[in-house]
């Protein structure tokens, strides 16, 4: 597969300082990778397939920035105690494709990245065609697509709250383009680093005026002074009918309880809400989103479809899921690079094997149930807001088409 998503050059971004890693570099180099090196600060905005970092004392803040901003396959080299601090576990389950404990030997380090780079490849080349949609069988998925017709055209500022990873960016997104300003602009500001940029200043227009006639997204917003937000509330008072979306992860609502954010504000950019669900509150959809996950990127390269093994299903159901939706694409993306047989693993997924009951499938009965839930889940993937569709699908009626999803516990 590597030689399928091939790239005509190697490039390699490496984040300074990499310390004792740097006799890895010379071998990188002479076979052909090309480096550029930078900090943090001076590689934002730099493009490329792969990012070297080592996770040793690197700021977490900046760096999380750098993984939202950068479309690249990063890997990450460290010590097994760092690995060990719960919040790095997570940040790389969730952002990085690959985590080397050192010591570690330059030849394993060149397979690594030879297999982030495929990874890249396969995302831009994925991302060249993916049509965006939220998907979702459980109560609160179905919810929020029929509130995506209902508010496209709500011309109120709109807050969509969730945990990181849930889907808040892509639930904006699917709000703009369902509207009738599809056509203009959706702006994107972080107003951590960027508040100044809302508004206008002699010879250039400010953020805020995207949302007269396309969408503005802001994040951020409990990081702005008491002056800021005083000026933003002015201009939401004089500025009615803005397409302005918000989202948060709960910190805005936590600066509110504490006073540090003003609530009349608050109300007023919060006007409409929307609850993004977690993702291990919805472990019917797991085997769900991560076959989709598996179609949309494995088409790209080729390849027949790799069905998830029972174990591989068994650790998916286990495990806790703090980067949510997009933890489990990138966990998906990655098994499709690193999958060697006809199935994907719970290894391949970088999870440990389920030891939930039954991971086997041993017996005629159990080969039936199996693809007894595939086909139901194939179904709703493809008429998730039409039940009677989906049943005709199947070739079977409403009432057996509900009771096997209660079989399931699809529902």
């Amino acid at each position: 597969m590597l030689d399928v998503v091939s790239v005509a050059s190697r490039q390699l971004l490496v984040v300074e300082p990499l310390g004792a890693c740097e006799q890895l570099l010379l071998p990188l180099q002479e076979a052909g990778w090309a480096l550029r090196r930078g900090t943090l600060q001076s590689l934002q905005g730099s493009s490329g397939d792969v990012v070297l970092i080592h996770l040793h004392e690197q700021p977490l803040a900046p760096l999380l920035a750098q993984l939202r901003s950068m479309e690249a396959s990063w890997v990450a080299v460290l010590d097994s105690q760092t690995l060990e601090r719960g919040e790095i576990a997570e940040l790389i389950g969730e952002w990085f494709f690959a985590a080397l404990a050192l010591p570690t030997t330059p030849e394993n380090l060149m397979e690594t990245l030879s297999q982030a780079q495929a990874n890249a490849r396969l995302r831009s080349l994925q991302g060249e065609r993916q049509a965006r949609q939220f998907l979702g069988n459980g109560a609160q998925a179905r919810t929020l697509r029929k509130q995506l017709e209902q508010l496209s055209e709500v011309p109120r500022p709109l807050l969509i709250s969730g945990e990181r990873g849930s889907g808040k960016t892509l639930l904006a997104r699917l709000l703009h383009e369902r509207s009738s300003r599809a056509g203009h602009a959706l702006q994107r500001l972080d107003c951590a680093g960027q508040a100044e940029a809302l508004f206008d200043r002699p010879g250039h227009a400010g953020a805020l005026a995207v949302a007269a006639t396309g969408t503005l997204l802001l994040e951020g917003l409990a990081t702005l002074s008491a002056p800021t937000q005083q000026h933003l509330l002015q201009h939401l008072h004089t500025h009615p009918g803005l397409h302005l979306i918000s989202i948060s992860r709960g910190e805005l609502e936590e600066s509110v309880r504490q006073g540090r954010f003003r609530e009349d504000l608050y109300r007023m950019l919060a006007d409409v809400r929307l609850q993004t669900p977690r993702l291990r509150e919805q472990r019917s959809d797991m085997l769900l989103l991560a076959e989709h996950f598996a179609k949309l990127h494995g088409a790209v390269i080729g390849r027949r479809h790799r069905h998830f093994s029972e174990e591989a299903v068994d650790a998916m159901v286990e495990h806790a899921w703090p980067g949510n939706v997009r933890e489990l694409c990138n966990r998906v993306v990655r098994s499709l690079v690193l999958a060697q047989g006809r199935q994907i693993l719970a290894g391949d997924l970088g999870l440990e094997a389920g030891r939930g009951p039954g991971a086997a499938v041993t017996t005629l009965q159990d080969y039936i149930l199996r693809a007894e839930r595939q086909a139901l889940n194939d179904a709703l993937a493809r008429h998730a807001n039409n039940m009677s569709q989906a049943a005709r699908t199947l070739g079977i009626s409403r009432p057996t088409f509900y009771r096997l999803l209660h079989k399931h516990r699809l529902r």
